[in-house]
């Protein structure tokens, strides 16, 4: 399905990614989804945390076939956009969340794929608002889906205390359970990134 598919009046997710290997060549490709209920950074960004966790695990270097086949791939109870997307979701008015990825080949040393993150978040009507979130490699990228899956877990138990609804208290523990998985793979990135330098420290002391 292309953007045209998509009414023209619904607000949308967008995520664009860059994807370069070794040659330097590179690829482009978009999915879109409705905005609502799920089409923000705090439930997307596991998407891609999981893609570059995968990727470190079966020491694979990105292409655009890959992050398609995973992004399309929907498992588990948060939907994933998965609209075939043609556009430019920073100059689209509709898309009210962007992610716009570059992922490059696998660092030889740590074997995490190289990623830069630009989140743009903006809304029209009477309040209108724009913001530009920027993080680079894996364990930025990581450590802010857990703020924002933290920031999603205080508001779900806030709205579930006003409105007495168990439903968000299920969403809360959802948002709380993937928080607590990125976070396990943020401490994974790091502790990879201390041991390279430890070993380039031993390097430079036996020299």
């Amino acid at each position: 399905m292309l953007r045209s598919d998509l009414r023209l009046t619904t607000r949308l997710f967008v995520a664009q990614a860059a994807v370069s290997n070794h040659t330097g060549l590179i690829a482009r490709t978009g999915l879109a989804m409705p905005a609502a209920p799920f089409g923000t950074a705090a439930w997307q960004l596991p998407a891609l945390v999981a893609y570059l966790h995968r990727l470190h695990q079966d020491q694979e270097d990105p292409s655009p076939e890959l992050w398609r086949a995973h992004t399309e791939r929907q498992t588990g109870p948060v939907p994933r956009p998965h609209i075939r997307y043609q556009a430019d979701g920073l100059h689209d008015p509709h898309a009210v969340c962007v992610l716009d990825i570059q992922i490059g080949p696998r660092d030889e040393e740590t074997g995490w794929p190289a990623a830069d993150l630009a989140v743009i978040e903006q809304e029209e009507g009477a309040c209108p608002f724009g913001r530009v979130t920027r993080r680079h490699g894996i364990e930025a990228i990581a450590a802010y889906a857990v703020q924002e899956l933290t920031a999603e877990h205080a508001a779900l138990m806030d709205r579930a205390r006003r409105h007495q609804d168990a439903s968000f208290v299920r969403l809360a523990e959802l948002a709380q359970r993937a928080a607590a998985w990125a976070d396990k793979v943020r401490a994974a990135a790091h502790a990879d990134a201390v041991h390279v330098q430890a070993d380039r420290a031993r390097a430079r002391i036996t020299r």
